[in-house]
């Protein structure tokens, strides 16, 4: 009986949230915090997305896995490492602030049901380090305050720490007076708002455009800053000003939060400040430092430094610190710098990338016990033995890491996770994504939920000789794509060579001949390393799902018929002309 590839297997694009996981979730939107942390995949120190050789050691960046990296930080929150500094770097796309919201979620609140299944995903990539974090969050007895701090927002630093503590306090139930003495402007504002007549009140109201009383009072509690802007401005139009009796730096702040909250005996063992896309704020916090605070970023290096012993600041950030010092105007450089060469004393780390393991994951199996059947025999892993083969000889690069050089997780993951994809559409996908630098991972994901949804109800007498191809991926986005990036300098012309030849002559392509064009397309992205022309056009036959003899025949009409193609015997490649 025939079933449809939905009925299979289908993509779990939903778990992704578009690719737009907000690291905030944490403090304003709990139930989507806690489904994007439950979607969250791990991966381990047995396998690695890069190498240290692909992102280089001139930055000063160590190489570390999600699952190592959550260890650090949790033994830096409880005081098992001294390393109150750490910046992470990782790829704009590549997961960062989803990481950022399920450490925060773990952390906060350890004994949740979260916290569970954050652990059994920790378990899925490395039993040891997981059973060592669990140990570790048991014999500390103690959640920590976490601040999750989203850069790409421009705001007054200190006003969003105070406002951010304030609410998670209150959260937790604790009492938020010693945070409220150190800023008595808002108390003063909510005072002076229910002392006021009706009158007053409604006029209020008609200029904040509040729905009540109650919600101003309570935006005022927790620290609002721009309800309590319109507030001041109300009042002081009126003729009573209020009146700013005590500093509120971020320096007070982190102190105060330290001494009162974090300890043995107190709440919480710790801070833990987590700060999504760090540079970008480096940058806004030095351009515009009217909005920020004035040196409001060497405030908090300072409170930080001054209160090692229980506070941990991890910083994510999209290239190297000094990276952003370029980005900005040059009459702004001495400002940065001041920042960049304080937080370079950092504990450096360069995230790596899992994007197999994350692809096979989000492909939710349906029935199971069919890939079970194809996979899970000799005749299957014998396969699968050939097809390193194939890919060391075609794509030597691929050796360079486990999943792809190691014949058991290749079958375990490439194979039978990530089917229906071949196993050259998988590493099309991380090629581009990780190592040849042309796709973002959300950009690579997106591809992939579009492929699904074209195929969802192909129907299917059998597994075993049905495949998504990597020319099924080549669609407009990612041709898109790929002239981008060749117009930024990266990897030659072969596809602006490409479009002009579909501009030209694509009404009289073949939908074959269409899939041998794209097929040279990525082979040409790929890198692929032909031994002479025979063995490339076997190479392109896996690239396109086409059978050799089809290829051969293209290839031919191509070349001599239409003349867009010709062979490169220096090379062993077919270039578009």
């Amino acid at each position: 009986m025939a079933n449809q590839l939905c009925d299979i297997v289908t993509f779990r694009g939903d778990r992704l949230f578009n690719g737009a996981v907000n690291i905030e979730w944490f403090g304003n939107d709990p139930d989507k915090a806690k489904f994007a942390c439950e979607s969250f995949v791990f991966h381990g120190p047995k396998y690695h997305g890069v190498s240290q050789k692909d992102v280089g050691d001139s930055h000063g960046h160590k190489l570390i896995d999600t699952a190592n990296f959550t260890r650090a930080i949790i033994r830096r929150c409880y005081g098992l490492e001294e390393q109150p500094f750490t910046l992470a770097i990782a790829g704009y796309g590549t997961g960062k602030s989803h990481l950022g919201l399920t450490l925060a979620n773990l952390i906060n609140s350890p004994q949740s049901e979260i916290a569970s299944s954050i652990l059994n995903a920790l378990d899925s990539a490395d039993e040891e380090l997981a059973d060592d974090i669990r140990l570790t969050i048991r014999e500390a007895s103690q959640p920590c305050l976490v601040l999750t701090l989203n850069g790409m927002r421009g705001f007054d630093l200190s006003a969003e720490v105070t406002k951010q503590l304030t609410a998670i306090l209150k959260r937790d139930g604790q009492e938020t007076k010693y945070l409220d003495e150190l800023r008595p402007r808002f108390g003063q504002a909510a005072s002076l708002i229910e002392m006021s007549n009706e009158t007053v009140k409604n006029e209020l109201l008609a200029f904040t455009e509040a729905e009540s009383v109650a919600i101003l009072v309570s935006g005022l509690e927790q620290h609002d800053e721009r309800l309590y802007t319109k507030v001041y401005e109300f009042f002081d139009q009126k003729g009573m000003p209020i009146r700013v009796l005590a500093g509120e730096s971020v320096r007070d702040v982190i102190d105060i939060a330290v001494r009162e909250y974090c300890g043995v005996g107190k709440p919480y063992r710790s801070l833990l400040i987590l700060f999504d896309e760090f540079g970008k704020y480096t940058e806004f916090a030095t351009v515009r430092s009217h909005i920020a605070g004035n040196g409001v970023l060497q405030d908090l290096f300072e409170a930080v430094q001054a209160n090692s012993n229980a506070v941990c600041f991890v910083g994510f950030i999209q290239f190297e610190l000094s990276s952003y010092v370029k980005r900005i105007p040059p009459e702004y450089r001495n400002e940065i710098l001041r920042y960049v060469t304080r937080y370079q004393s950092a504990d450096r780390l360069y995230l790596s990338i899992n994007l197999e393991t994350l692809i096979a994951n989000l492909i939710e199996k349906k029935k199971p016990e069919l890939l079970t059947l194809e996979f899970d025999n000799e005749a299957s892993r014998r396969d699968s033995g050939e097809t390193i083969s194939k890919l060391k000889r075609w794509f030597p690069h691929s050796q360079n890491y486990r999943a792809w050089s190691d014949q058991e997780l290749f079958h375990s993951v490439i194979r039978k996770g990530c089917w229906p994809l071949s196993p050259y559409t998988t590493w099309l996908l991380f090629f581009l994504a990780s190592a040849g630098k042309h796709l973002q991972e959300r950009s690579a994901l997106a591809l992939l939920g579009d492929s699904f949804s074209r195929f969802q109800l192909v129907e299917l007498e059998n597994i075993n000789n049905w495949s998504i191809f990597p020319v099924d991926l080549c669609s407009e986005v990612l041709l898109n794509e790929l002239l981008s990036s060749e117009e930024i300098g990266q990897q030659g012309s072969i596809a602006h060579s490409y479009t002009s030849v579909m501009s030209k002559h694509g009404s009289r392509f073949s939908h074959t001949q269409v899939k041998t064009l794209k097929a040279i397309l990525l082979a040409s992205k790929l890198g692929l390393v032909g031994e002479n022309k025979s063995d490339t056009i076997q190479a392109l036959a896996e690239l396109s799902g086409s059978s050799i003899e089809t290829i051969n025949s293209d290839a031919s009409l191509l070349q001599e018929e239409f003349n867009v193609i010709e062979w490169d015997d220096a090379f062993k490649a077919f270039d578009i002309l």
